[in-house]
């Protein structure tokens, strides 16, 4: 009866142990032209930022869905550290932050273990306009849906 009871409480913790989760910040493409993404990001401090230098591009199935078995290679047309300026092609996902195990509310919430939002700017620019994004207006433009927070071009 005790090895039941172990057995039973080891398979309880194996089920909340893998309990952990992201939400990704992103750019999504669903236009039929290309775009134009310039963001600069904060240099690294002691804690753990939200965006990073390494960035993801994946193809989008339909709107709303992005095809995870579709990653694509997408040069940054800059050469600095702090300066990601790429081209994102139509139909296509930039995936340029994460948040790990915390609930994303507000560019200026207290995030869980020392995260830090260490976005400056971003720039978004499309065939008819161009819009810039500093943290006090992220959430203007930046929705949560899915957990995910994404600005999204149609």
């Amino acid at each position: 009866m005790k090895a039941l009871k172990i057995i039973i409480l080891f398979l309880f913790l194996q089920l909340f142990w893998s309990c952990s989760w992201i939400e990704h910040f992103m750019v999504i493409n669903e236009s039929d032209t290309p775009i134009e993404i310039i963001y600069t990001l904060e240099p690294p401090k002691e804690t753990f930022a939200i965006f990073d230098y390494r960035y993801d591009v994946y193809a989008i199935k339909k709107p709303g869905q992005i095809d995870w078995n579709k990653k694509m290679e997408i040069n940054d047309l800059d050469t600095s550290f702090q300066i990601i300026h790429i081209q994102l092609p139509p139909k296509a996902t930039l995936i340029f932050g994460n948040l790990h195990n915390d609930k994303y509310t507000s560019y200026n919430q207290y995030f869980i273990n020392g995260r830090s939002f260490n976005l400056i700017e971003m720039t978004v620019k499309t065939a008819k306009d161009t819009i810039v994004v500093k943290p006090e207006t992220f959430d203007t433009f930046f929705k949560k849906k899915n957990g995910n927070v994404s600005y999204v071009v149609r």
